[in-house]
């Protein structure tokens, strides 16, 4: 995705970014703290809006954002996906942990979409996007911060839309994933039968260089002189060890990823969380 546009942070807080890939034909329209707002158009023709959002994260000033929401929507009529961290949850079943929301702020931000005629999108995976990562159960908050939403024209456009809240990785927040469900998929031809490379990933482990000059010697001990049967050895070797040393770390990330992601998904009690902080240190280590 060569193509970017950035609103600058403020110190630590704040900062914005929009990456789209060469081929994508974007104009962007206005930018600010709060958004980034730009137009596709489409091979066909067809144009639609997608703006990015941050929501003001105070609550004396969240108006700012419901106000720009509405001057969005004023000045540009258009198909319109708006998706991102909006820093404020619509009911309180969005909300678990922590003081109950104020009806007032979350009436706000339903108000805020139905005058701009926005819908929410819904999600596959978990209703959380973010929490905190408090270790005391007491402190512990999770909430529905982060989501997608669409007008009638963009959703009649793209009817299999579907929004997943993804893995956060080492953020607090989940992305989310709009997948707007109108790709073709392809049937993939088998791999020709050729020698297998080398692969950089390989380089990221400690391993690797004792293993490359473990085999590149025996196989020179075992008469090898021509450098191609060599360098064929010496790939067999390296990819015997991926798949019975790399692989089994390969199944055990995945393993930690799926038990972490069922003990995020469990009510909250303390220990739910310790259990919870110990698995993402596990995961870091693998």
């Amino acid at each position: 995705m060569p193509n970017l546009v950035v609103k600058d942070s403020v110190g630590a807080s704040g900062g914005l970014a929009l990456f789209w890939k060469k081929d994508v034909n974007l104009t962007v329209k206005s930018l600010s703290k709060y958004h980034i707002d730009v137009v596709v158009r489409e091979e066909d023709g067809f144009e639609w809006r997608f703006t990015g959002m941050y929501g003001e994260p105070k609550s004396e000033e969240k108006d700012r954002t419901w106000e720009l929401m509405r001057e969005l929507h004023r000045k540009l009529s258009l198909p319109w996906l708006c998706c991102g961290d909006f820093n404020e949850i619509l009911f309180n079943h969005e909300k678990e942990g922590g003081p109950p929301r104020a009806e007032r702020c979350m009436e706000k931000f339903r108000q805020a979409l139905e005058d701009c005629e926005l819908q929410d999108l819904g999600f596959v995976g978990d209703a959380f996007t973010w929490r905190n990562h408090h270790h005391d159960a007491n402190r512990y908050t999770k909430e529905r911060l982060d989501r997608a939403v669409a007008n009638v024209t963009w959703r009649s456009r793209y009817p299999l839309v579907r929004v997943t809240n993804g893995d956060p990785r080492y953020s607090d927040h989940r992305p989310v994933i709009v997948d707007v469900g109108d790709r073709v998929s392809k049937g993939w031809c088998q791999p020709m039968d050729v020698m297998r490379k080398f692969e950089a990933r390989w380089l990221e482990e400690e391993e690797c260089n004792a293993r490359v000059e473990q085999s590149w010697w025996r196989a020179m001990e075992e008469g090898e002189l021509c450098m191609v049967e060599v360098q064929k050895r010496m790939l067999s070797d390296l990819w015997i060890w991926d798949r019975e040393v790399l692989g089994e770390l390969e199944r055990r990330i995945k393993n930690s990823r799926r038990e972490l992601e069922r003990c995020r998904r469990r009510g909250i009690n303390q220990e739910q969380v310790n259990r919870e902080h110990i698995l993402r240190y596990k995961l870091e280590r693998l």
